[in-house]
C-alpha cells in the first residue's frame, strides 16, 4: 500500500535530489537515485503475494479519509554514518496518516508478519549501492533546510505491484482506495 505524490511534490522531490547529489560530492556515485516519478510512500510492504483480490478486499474496510501531508526534512536509515537509503520526511499534522498505516498493518496480518520496526513515513531519494562509510560528511548535509516545506493534499490510496530488475523497481497500481 502506498500514497503517490502530486505533480508539484515530485517536482520538489527532484529539485532536492538535484540539490543533494551537488552537495555529496564523491560519494554521489555511491548512490542509485529513485526518479522522482516513482516516488511514494510506503504504508505497508506486502512482498510476494500470489492473489491481491483479497487484500484489496480487506482494504476497503480501512477507513480512508483525505489528508494534507507536507515533506520537509532529509535522513537516512538507519544512520547518516552508513546508510543504506537517504530519504524525505514526511509529517502529518491531523494524525491520519498514522492511524490508516496502523489500520492497513492490522488488515494485513493474515499475509504479512507485522512490522517491529516503528512507522517513519519518508519519500526514498536514493539507495546506497554498496556498503560504504560516510563517516560525519553526510549528517551536516541532512541537518541543513532542503527548500521550502512542500505540501500535498492526498485523497487516494494505492495498492501496488513492484518488479524490480537491474534497472531497478518499477511500480503499478493494483487497485485505489479512495475515502468513503
Amino acid at each position: 500500500m502506498a500514497i503517490h505524490p502530486d505533480a508539484a511534490t515530485r517536482a520538489w522531490i527532484a529539485a532536492a535530489q538535484g540539490r543533494f547529489r551537488k552537495k555529496l560530492g564523491r560519494f554521489e556515485r555511491s548512490l542509485r537515485w529513485v526518479p522522482a516519478e516513482s516516488s511514494h510512500v510506503t504504508l505497508a510492504f506486502l512482498g510476494e503475494l500470489p492473489d491481491a483480490a483479497p487484500i484489496a478486499q480487506v482494504l476497503e474496510a480501512c477507513r480512508c479519509v483525505p489528508m494534507d501531508l507536507v515533506v520537509s526534512g532529509l535522513g537516512a536509515f538507519p544512520n547518516p554514518r552508513r546508510p543504506a537509503v537517504l530519504w524525505a520526511g514526511i509529517t502529518d499534522p491531523s494524525g491520519n496518516l498514522a492511524r490508516l498505516q496502523s489500520q492497513i498493518a492490522d488488515a494485513v496480518t493474515p499475509w504479512v508478519k507485522p512490522e517491529r520496526r516503528r512507522f517513519q513515513p519518508h519519500l526514498t531519494l536514493a539507495r546506497v549501492k554498496e556498503a560504504m562509510h560516510f563517516g560525519s560528511a553526510l549528517k551536516p548535509l541532512l541537518t541543513q533546510r532542503e527548500g521550502e516545506p512542500q505540501a500535498w493534499h492526498v485523497d487516494c490510496f494505492a495498492l501496488m505491484q513492484s518488479q524490480v530488475d537491474s534497472a531497478g523497481a518499477k511500480h503499478s497500481v493494483i487497485h485505489t482506495l479512495r475515502p468513503h
